[in-house]
């Protein structure tokens, strides 16, 4: 099967997976008003592989079947290729104002990287390097959606929970013909709920300390379906307002709740051949280091944040001018911050696919260097944009009523008291609940912490970036020009009869 119409997108959800939230296990997801909003949406991404003024953008012919396929799975060839997958992220991050941090788009330029890279998966231990090209292929011709874990259950967090002898983190508990048991739990599963497989790799395996547990219990990579028997997920309670009394109250809350769970592991049956790391002790450096697969993650997520910032810079332009505070000057500087933001962003994502270079695979990458600026600078830079947001719609943002006033019985005072000099009551109800969702509301609450965490620690990332960094030649820059100074003082200067080079000066 190509790419997937909405239709079927939807049809496939339907499997009896086992998701459980609020105390309920949930049927039909599809139908769930927790989870049903996000399903149409993401089914409408896949819809638009269809459309033929978007399917060159879109698409491209799979280099085994010659059908279409969605771009986000190509390996790049070139740097056009970089280029043409990044603009058509950019089409999905758009449609959805870059709030879907978990669109298909996202796992599935990471398992392209890992099947390009398909020989680092053999290894002393295990051989998944066909698994993962199998794995890759599937879900390539299939135009299967996909959630990950990554991260071990939040425990005691002084010390790794794989070093902790915990019966809590997913782990091998047996090995059959047939396949590994895995027992225990994982999270965050963003979009569990809503995708047809899921990806397990490494957690960390060394948090700052050489340390190293015992077994290889821990250090494992697979994918499998997320109605496998065994398998169950336990979701967040939503972050939008579902008895709303209008859609335009909860303008993408209703619509871009991806939904975040822990994945439950009861002894679930993993074939050996959806198995792609195995009991192996560099498991996480297989995953984070050798594959090279990092920068090509971050591309997608560079390129919804240049959809994301721009939304929010047009937002706050939007609210300053609906009451004109935007010939404030301090206003002016206000907005002039978000546009920056915006552009630094746009920056980046440029500058990454321009130094696009050839990877050790055969394939090209985005530079990283501009990649890991956005990431150490993009979730401060995002929260100064919900706080500029907040500042400008001020009392607006609390005192806007639904909208849905605008057909009760308290319509005249609505139309009358809800304008202003440039909107009349019913654009600026609309734009001020839009502003509320997107800055202050639960669902902007979550935006802002994912944007934080992620791709992992920042602290941790920034640390990093560091320690990577290429400083050598600029610190010997700082004593060269110090060590001139010093020698032309010694040889007179300056010559023209002024004062003294004297230390400090300068």
């Amino acid at each position: 099967m190509p790419i997937r119409t909405a239709e079927q997108y939807l049809a496939s959800l339907r499997d009896d997976r086992e998701v459980h939230i609020g105390g309920d296990r949930v049927k039909d997801v599809t139908k769930d008003a927790r989870f049903a909003g996000a399903a149409e949406t993401m089914a409408d991404l896949l819809q638009m592989q269809h459309e033929p003024s978007l399917q060159d953008v879109l698409t491209y012919s799979s280099p085994s079947s010659g059908d279409l396929v969605g771009m986000s799975h190509i390996q790049p060839s070139s740097p056009e290729d970089v280029k043409s997958r990044g603009d058509a992220m950019q089409v999905w991050m758009d449609t959805t104002c870059g709030m879907l941090g978990r669109s298909p788009d996202y796992k599935n330029v990471m398992v392209a990287a890992w099947a390009a890279a398909a020989a680092s998966f053999k290894r002393d231990t295990f051989d998944g390097s066909d698994n993962i090209k199998n794995f890759y292929e599937r879900v390539r011709e299939n135009d299967l959606m996909m959630t990950h874990v990554l991260v071990n259950p939040q425990v005691d967090r002084s010390r790794p929970a794989h070093l902790q002898e915990s019966e809590i983190v997913a782990q091998i508990v047996k090995e059959t013909d047939e396949g590994m048991i895995v027992r225990g739990a994982r999270m965050v599963a963003t979009l569990c709920a809503l995708a047809n497989e899921i990806v397990v790799m490494p957690a960390a395996l060394t948090w700052q300390t050489d340390e190293q547990h015992k077994t290889t219990n821990y250090a494992f990579g697979f994918a499998i379906p997320t109605n496998t028997p065994g398998l169950k997920f336990i979701c967040r309670p939503p972050v939008a307002h579902l008895d709303a009394a209008s859609p335009m109250d909860g303008p993408l809350s209703l619509r871009y709740d991806e939904s975040d769970g822990i994945a439950v592991f009861d002894d679930v049956m993993v074939p050996w051949e959806r198995v792609f790391l195995f009991r192996d002790k560099e498991a996480e450096a297989v995953i984070r280091g050798k594959t090279g697969a990092g920068p090509h993650a971050l591309h997608q997520s560079v390129v919804r944040a240049v959809s994301k910032s721009q939304f929010m810079m047009a937002l706050a332009l939007a609210i300053a001018k609906s009451t004109k505070i935007d010939e404030h000057n301090h206003v002016q500087v206000m907005l002039a911050e978000t546009i920056s933001i915006a552009e630094f962003t746009r920056t980046c994502r440029v500058a990454a696919e321009a130094e696009a270079h050839e990877t050790p695979f055969g394939t090209f990458a985005p530079a990283m260097r501009h990649i890991s600026v956005w990431q150490s600078m993009f979730w401060k830079l995002y929260n100064r944009q919900c706080e500029i947001i907040n500042t400008l719609g001020a009392g607006g943002l609390v005192g806007v009523p639904s909208f849905a006033e605008l057909a009760g019985e308290a319509k005249g005072d609505v139309e009358k008291y809800f304008q202003s000099v440039n909107a009349d009551s019913s654009k600026r109800i609309k734009l001020n609940r839009l502003a509320y969702d997107a800055a202050l509301s639960s669902f902007a609450g979550r935006q802002r912490l994912y944007e934080q965490y992620y791709s992992g620690d920042p602290m941790r990332s920034m640390s990093q970036m560091y320690r990577s960094y290429s400083k050598d030649t600029h610190i010997d820059r700082i004593h060269d020009m110090l060590d001139d100074l010093e020698g032309r003082q010694n040889q007179g200067w300056p010559h023209n009869g002024g004062p003294a080079f004297t230390p400090g000066r300068f």
